[in-house]
């Protein structure tokens, strides 16, 4: 079997019918992109699936996938695990598909050697048939179902020489793993805001026909913020008494998918409204009133 990330991908999508992914979660829910380490908590709440990156392991959720891959530390053996999974099966009903297998390219196919439902897992060697093998590489597979539906399926890649290596740790986090009732709970259901924005710069910037504007605030751990918004063209007559350099204090309402920020003006020329900026964040972007914003470390917070 050839190691090659691009034909796995195809593989994990065709072998399990991916339809959905281990993702972020209000208890140690994965975040894409972030390295996980040894003895972390792997959470996926729609799956109710939970289970423990090994020892002498990491693991990362990369972006844009719907494969969480798990990869050696130890540099004595060496191995790939994905953890992927279906909202709704069985594990009959996936045995023969495993039987079955598919054809990953016109001259190669891949299935299960010999899948065996024993104490509630599902478990075989995967081998590749057809031309240009790689016979260097073996790979197993092995899945469980959460008795409310959803299963999970952890397939592991190797070297030959690694083989009994790599399955033993892949056996061993599938039967330590553990259900809970699956959940479509928000991944932002306990999102907070103010811990969140603390010493971060909030900004964005927009050009349009001859117009612009780069309106940033810096949102400092105290409570104090100082604002900077340039307006020009047709833009500079937008909410005008706000332009420029302002201070004041912040606050944020409660946890969530939405809250409300609060800015309290401090000016000694003219007294300015206090301004409810309602934010949001979906698929890890920030909205303010509706608007696309950023957020990143302020250099200017003390």
């Amino acid at each position: 079997m050839k190691k090659n990330n691009t034909l796995l991908l195809i593989l994990l999508t065709a072998f399990t019918s991916i339809q959905s992914v281990v993702a972020q979660s209000s208890k140690s829910r994965l975040q894409a992109g972030r390295l996980y380490a040894a003895g972390e908590t792997l959470y996926a709440p729609r799956l109710g699936f939970i289970a423990k990156v090994p020892e002498d392991w990491q693991g990362v959720l990369p972006r844009e996938t719907e494969v969480f891959m798990l990869t050696t530390t130890n540099t004595s053996i060496y191995g790939e695990i994905y953890m992927f999974g279906n909202e709704q099966g069985d594990l009959e009903t996936m045995r023969g598909s495993w039987i079955k297998g598919f054809n990953l390219t016109e001259t190669m196919r891949l299935k299960a050697s010999n899948p065996t439902v024993t104490g509630g897992t599902l478990s075989s060697e995967v081998v590749a048939v057809g031309e240009s093998i790689n016979e260097g590489y073996r790979a197993f597979a092995i899945a469980r179902c959460n008795p409310d539906g959803p299963c999970v399926t952890l397939l592991a890649l190797m070297p030959k020489q690694f083989y009994e290596d790599i399955l033993k740790v892949a056996t061993t986090v599938m039967e330590k793993s553990s259900f809970e009732a699956p959940s479509n709970v928000s991944p932002y259901a306990n999102f907070n805001w103010k811990e969140f924005l603390s010493g971060k710069e909030f900004f964005a910037y927009a050009y349009v026909e001859g117009a612009s504007k780069d309106n940033r605030v810096q949102l400092c751990s105290d409570g104090t913020f100082k604002s900077n918004i340039q307006k020009k063209g047709w833009m500079k007559n937008e909410n005008q008494e706000y332009n420029g350099r302002k201070s004041g204090q912040w606050t944020v309402d409660g946890v969530g998918e939405q809250t409300t920020m609060h800015l309290v003006f401090k000016s000694k020329k003219k007294e300015l409204a206090p301004m409810d900026i309602v934010l949001s964040i979906k698929d890890e972007k920030i909205f303010a009133n509706g608007e696309r914003y950023f957020v990143g470390e302020s250099t200017k917070c003390k």
